[in-house]
């Protein structure tokens, strides 16, 4: 241990907790004493916690002294003292070390080292670590009593990490805990293991970018969220893997299985038929369990806790025994050899089938649903096929009758691989395909329903079965659809509709009609109004809940496309009778174009809509896919309004669980949005990659912003040519214009205006790029609209919209009288799109400075009030360049603590070195006589040399000169050439 603690830095999580532990820390630097014990979970993060604590303390004071002592778990040896041995190892120069082993001084080694922190304390505040308390001496605990009992007005703060489960009943630390815990002084916390967030935070870190939900579901399930085993099963995996392997590394087995190792042979031997048992040892269980490990019932209860005491299984609540690691039972299993795990699980299936048929009856229909599944489990694991086969059926057709339809999925998808298996027993493969399906629709598991879908459809004879490959080739639709495989495609539904036409009483009709006309109208047909209103007359014809669903959401969707009133009366009927179909897909869909007509009037509506369907879902139990997709497109919508911190709270909602890909892509577009507006460059970045990878088809997919946020993505990294391609890629894409279409043309004039400052500033002809913007305002001589009914709100968006487009154009040309553009973009956007509004506000500062003609006191004016909206959005990018634009116009911020400091590298080429020197004291905002007095020049000189400097750059002014000074050097230093 040296005199600080580890770095802080790459610690994620446990923000609160890093605070309970600096409130020890800085206590003892105000003089009061502070003894802390950080208990928790092997691998749970102690260490972490405390040296995070520590690193924290000594970069904010040099006067942190931190002496890190560590025990250890020694064999046959010991050491006396090791923790503060190795506490004392590296101390500073000129700090003497205490004389521990003089066995002549009175009271030994606790007074000596109380002696010693007594002056040091008097020096400068001392934080005493002691790692794994658990495994420490009796002479250092007595060291450490005495310590604790010292003056409570000395400098030190004491923090000890102590393992949980290493402590049990009899251990020698259990005494000394009881005594030091009577200590007022005394405080303690218990670290618990990580949630699924927290999980997913640190698997960022470990993998250096955001993983897959799919991916931290596993993690998390398999870890119980511990930090070091999460660590260990995703360290040799790439940042884009979606799921775990099979197999366990072997370190992390070897890790899980260290108190195992601990316990006498025949406790390892009771310990590995629990975890073949694969239930909660209690009653019958533990019975069963027992007698395969050969044990008696008067010897199990010993062997149990001592199993208890040695950190390996964990009472439960009930009385019973189970791991304290969820992946301990799995490597004790695994571990196995194939055929010993084989005869293992065949006994016990015996044994299983035994007690569940002496019970017969007597049981909970709960309890006889997990002793067959049991049965069931044992029977497969055993190879026992047709055995795992009959019992999985039972147990399936328990779940059913109980409405349980995860376990019922579970075992419908083992039902479906066993039936290779068998012949001539239980259901059809067709049969269990389409009740495998069915369960998946009902919980949200898309990719499980998907390959149902597929193989029906690959095994199925349409000729025989008309209605029922109708319905699956519209379903294959919205399930490719939800796990990002591709846009609605017309020609399956086409055929679904030829296929039930001669049955036009069948629901199955005008719910693919709907469909249908759902496609067409993204695809911009002629024809999709009249199937939307044919899809919903045959549906009220024939009254089937889940067609009426789909067929008055297209109906909607019509309305709002064709500018007519009627869509929020169709939406809200198409949400309750999905209600009434339990169909969860017709319900989001049909509340997304509730809300679409309820925000014609203004967002906020639209907002309100769509949080009161979501409130509803969750008062329903709505599936967490569904709820997901409804708290993403709710996020996207509020990261819009301004309201970066709700958007946020929301994004932390859908990945609270496996949102599955269409809610996963939705997040991380939003999740990418919102970080390049804030200046997360990185994170940014890494969103949208994710995004990319869950999403085959990105800008044919109309409902979501792919190009947009690209091409935001594209700016905040300098790269104006592929944000320029990505917002045309979403301005020409087919059928109806895509979400965000609005900013797509701002944002391509933004590039170019980008290009055309390049151009100019790297001596480059600039007419290509005004080439290209005339290209762009010849097509798209406005911004894209939405499709859907006028209102005065969107028409003021528009607007603002348009003058934002109007702004960027005269910028990249150069245009007098910039400054106006952006200010009427910057009144018309204010409140209804801050992002723009406060970029907008920085611009018409920017040009009212350049173009001098308006009174500088304006101009300082406009800036402050373009920082304070950045500020306010926490826009870090867009706040670094108003600081800028400030300090070079000499205009103070008010909220600024401090100055920002000298550009380095801002020269331009082709500039003498004086004209350079000059050039930095520009861009620093000083005056021509500042300028002077610095170089002991004259003012007159000084005057020369800037009349010289906007002769060479074709700056206008001294501001001018100063953002093409600063746009260099920005440039520079981004370029790695």
């Amino acid at each position: 241990m040296g005199t600080t603690a580890r770095a802080a830095s790459g610690f994620v999580g446990r923000t609160r907790e890093i605070a309970r532990v600096r409130s020890v820390v800085d206590g003892a630097q105000q003089g009061r004493m502070g003894p802390l014990i950080v208990s928790g979970d092997a691998g749970v993060g102690k260490t972490r916690l405390v040296d995070a604590a520590c690193a924290q303390a000594v970069s904010e004071s040099d006067e942190v002294l931190v002496l890190r002592g560590v025990c250890l778990p020694m064999g046959a040896s010991t050491v006396p003292l090791m923790p503060l041995r190795t506490g004392l190892r590296r101390l500073p120069d000129g700090i003497p070390r205490p004389a521990l082993d003089d066995d002549a001084r009175p009271g030994g080694a606790p007074v000596v080292l109380d002696e010693w922190l007594e002056v040091l304390c008097a020096e400068r505040p001392v934080v005493l670590v002691v790692d794994d308390l658990h495994w420490s001496d009796p002479g250092s605990l007595d060291v450490l009593t005495y310590l604790l009992a010292g003056p409570p007005d000395r400098r030190l703060a004491v923090l000890m990490t102590l393992r949980r489960g290493e402590v049990g009943v009899g251990h020698p630390m259990q005494r000394w805990l009881a005594d030091v815990r009577r200590m007022p002084c005394l405080t303690e916390l218990s670290l618990p293991t990580f949630d699924r967030a927290a999980t997913r935070d640190q698997l960022q870190e470990l993998l250096g970018s955001p993983p897959h939900e799919s991916l931290v579901s596993d993690v998390h399930t398999r870890s119980g969220g511990n930090a070091y085993l999460n660590r260990l099963l995703v360290e040799d995996l790439s940042p884009g893997e979606r799921h775990l392997g099979a197999d366990l590394p072997a370190d992390l087995r070897d890790a899980v299985l260290r108190p195992w190792h601990r316990l006498s042979a025949r406790g390892r031997e009771l310990v590995v038929a629990v975890a073949v048992g694969g239930e909660v040892a209690s009653g019958r269980a533990l019975v069963r369990a027992t007698g395969l490990a050969g044990v008696t019932p008067s010897e199990a209860t010993s062997l149990l806790r001592e199993a208890v005491d040695q950190g390996v299984l964990d009472v439960t609540a009930d009385g019973g025994h189970w791991f304290h690691h969820p992946l301990q039972a799995e490597a004790l299993e695994s571990g196995l050899a194939g055929e010993e795990r084989r005869q293992l699980h065949a006994a016990f299936a015996r044994a299983c089938e035994k007690n569940l048929s002496a019970r017969g009856d007597a049981t909970s229909a709960m309890t006889r649903l997990a002793a067959t599944t049991h049965v069931a489990e044992h029977h497969a694991r055993a190879g026992n096929h047709g055995q795992a086969y009959l019992w999985s059926l039972r147990a399936a057709d328990l779940a059913a009758a109980l409405d349980d339809a995860p376990a019922e999925l579970r075992l419908l998808a083992r039902l479906v691989e066993l039936r290779g298996h068998v012949k001539g027993v239980g259901e059809s493969r067709v049969d269990l395909l389409d009740r495998l399906r069915r369960a998946a629709a009902r919980v949200g598991e898309f990719e499980t329903e998907l390959g149902a879908v597929e193989s029906l459809l690959s095994e199925l004879d349409e000729s025989r079965h008309p209605l029922m490959v109708a319905e699956l080739l519209v379903r294959q639709e919205h399930l490719r659809f939800s796990t990002g495989r591709g846009f609605l495609r017309i020609d399956p539904l086409e055929h679904a509709v030829e296929l039930s036409s001669p049955f036009p009483e069948s629901w199955q009709h005008p719910y693919a009609l709907a469909e249908l006309a759902h496609a067409a109208l993204w695809a911009d047909r002629t024809d999709a109004f009249e199937l939307a209103d044919t899809a919903l007359a045959r549906a009220r014809s024939v009254g089937h809940p889940r067609a009426l669903a789909y067929a008055c959401a297209a109906a909607a969707m019509g309305a709002e496309f064709a500018g007519r009133s009627g869509g929020l009366e169709l939406a809200a009927r198409g949400a309750e009778s999905a209600l009434e179909a339990g169909d969860w897909w017709a319900f989001v869909h049909a509340s997304l174009w509730e809300a679409n007509a309820s925000g014609a009037a203004a967002p906020l509506k639209r907002v309100r809509a769509v949080e009161a369907r979501r409130r509803q879902m969750e008062a329903l139990g709505a599936p967490h896919p569904y709820l997901a997709w409804v708290s993403a497109a709710l996020a996207a919508d509020q990261l819009v309004m301004g309201e970066w911190r709700r958007c946020t709270e929301l994004l932390r909602v859908a990945l609270g669980s496996d949102p599955g890909g269409l809610a996963d892509a939705s997040s991380r577009l939003s999740a990418a949005h919102l970080a390049v507006l804030q200046g997360r460059q990185h994170e940014a970045e890494d969103h949208l990659a994710r995004a990319d990878e869950l999403f085959a088809e990105t800008t044919g997919f109309l409902p979501f912003e792919f190009d947009a946020v690209r091409a935001r993505v594209r700016l905040g990294a300098g790269d104006a040519e592929g944000a320029f391609e990505a917002a045309m890629a979403g301005a020409l894409s087919a059928g109806v214009p895509p979400t965000l279409c609005e900013w797509l043309c701002p944002l391509a004039a933004r590039a170019l205006g980008d290009l055309a400052d390049a151009a100019r500033e790297g001596g480059q002809p600039v007419e290509p790029v005004l080439g290209r913007l005339e290209d762009l305002l010849e097509r798209f001589p406005h911004v894209i609209a939405d499709l859907g009914p006028e209102s005065p709100a969107y028409q003021a968006r528009l607007d603002g919209l348009d003058a934002l487009y109007g702004g960027e154009v005269a910028r990249a040309r150069r245009s007098p009288g910039a400054a106006d553009r952006w200010a009427r973009a910057a009144v018309l956007l204010d409140g209804e799109c801050p992002w723009d509004a406060a970029y907008a506000a920085f611009r018409e500062a920017e040009a009212v400075l350049t173009e001098g003609e308006r009174p500088r006191r304006e101009a300082a004016t406009l800036v402050r009030r373009a920082h304070a909206l950045a500020a306010d959005l926490r826009a870090e990018s867009l706040l670094s360049e108003v600081r800028q634009l400030a300090r070079s116009a000499r205009i103070r911020l008010d909220d600024v603590g401090a100055e920002p400091s000298e550009p380095s590298g801002s020269r331009l080429k082709g500039l003498t070195t004086r004209e350079g020197e000059i050039l930095e004291h520009v861009v620093a905002g000083r005056t021509y006589g500042e300028i002077a007095r610095a170089l002991f020049v004259s003012e007159k000189t000084v005057s020369s040399h800037v009349s010289n400097l906007l002769r060479k750059t074709g700056a206008s002014n001294r501001y001018d000169l100063a953002r093409l000074a600063r746009h260099r050097s920005a440039g520079d230093a981004g370029d790695p050439g």
